[in-house]
């Protein structure tokens, strides 16, 4: 297995707010995580959030990656999280999303550049994922890296919620 990217390296995240400034960190998901990693689900996602279930499911099998992203100033409080799964040069975005309090100050994009690196670093050739499509400001982060929509998904989500799945070739 490769190395773990060095994130205090490459993923130095910094934001001023009030005079302060905020740093931030990638490290991935532990199981005591779970109960904030949901609550933010929840608040996010409503009736379509991931159970304690799902997200326990993803923490230990061999392609899973979950990640956290937190504040290193504030405790450690978890500001948003990313699910990404690797199989035969295929990485799958399965879940990634910032704490609706905190978005806004470029911490989806600092998530989504990691799981592009770190895709990279395990061989993946095209990173896979499905965004709502209402979720517009993801929709426009996914451009922004090079994402193309190539499949219209009718009621993925819900009966009236439909999907794009993206592809990004790398």
């Amino acid at each position: 297995m490769p190395p773990e990217i060095n994130i205090n390296d490459v993923y130095q995240t910094f934001a001023m707010t009030s005079n302060k400034q905020n740093q931030y960190r990638i490290r991935r998901m532990l199981e005591t995580d779970i109960k904030t990693v949901v609550k933010i689900e929840q608040v996010t996602w409503l009736d379509e959030s991931w159970s304690s279930q799902q997200v326990f499911d993803c923490l230990n099998p061999p392609h899973w990656q979950c990640w956290t992203l937190e504040s290193t100033n504030n405790d450690n409080l978890i500001l948003g999280y990313c699910f990404q799964y690797i199989y035969k040069h295929i990485s799958h975005i399965a879940n990634l999303c910032i704490d609706p309090n905190q978005r806004g100050h470029g911490l989806g994009e600092t998530l989504l550049r990691y799981m592009i690196d770190y895709s990279c670093l395990f061989g993946a050739s095209v990173i896979k994922l499905k965004v709502n499509t209402s979720n517009i400001p993801a929709y426009r982060l996914y451009d922004k890296y090079g994402f193309r929509i190539v499949q219209f998904l009718p009621q993925y989500y819900s009966k009236h919620a439909d999907a794009y799945q993206m592809i990004l070739r790398l």
